[in-house]
């Protein structure tokens, strides 16, 4: 296992090569985060590794929204689709909630994992986006048939 600690203040993370070409694929993440009264809970997420942050996006109004704006500190984990046991964890803490980038940061998620553009649902208008900047604290990966 390669675990990556840097502690509580990290000022751009030197990860490895393959860490970040891992992290640049369009893999599925899992968001978790603890609610007011202590219970975990993750959601699947989209996301994008840019600028030594973590960018995922919500909606208004969703319960990650709601957690992560009474506590900042959250857990993401991109998972190999074909090898669940090669993975990058990352611990860190919302630095930025962005209504204004809400709709254009769908639009590039959508385009990283889908190649078209994002598809609105009748209850979700581009107004009702937020993007949340998440800084790592943390970071751990492990890849066991074959590197990272």
């Amino acid at each position: 296992m390669l675990r990556l600690d840097y502690g509580k203040e990290v000022s751009g993370l030197a990860l490895p090569d393959a860490v970040l070409k891992f992290l640049q694929e369009p893999n599925l993440a899992v968001l978790a985060t603890v609610g007011p009264g202590g219970r975990p809970q993750a959601t699947p997420v989209w996301f994008l590794f840019d600028n030594d942050h973590v960018l995922i996006n919500t909606s208004k109004g969703r319960l990650k929204l709601r957690n992560m704006q009474a506590n900042p500190r959250v857990a993401v984990t991109v998972l190999d689709p074909k090898d669940p046991y090669r993975y990058v964890q990352i611990q860190g803490k919302v630095v930025k909630f962005d209504p204004e980038g809400g709709a254009r940061d769908i639009e590039r998620l959508s385009q990283r994992y889908r190649g078209q553009p994002y598809r609105y649902a009748p209850t979700n208008k581009p107004e009702d986006r937020i993007s949340v900047i998440i800084k790592p604290v943390r970071v751990s990966a492990l890849g066991t048939r074959r590197p990272l």
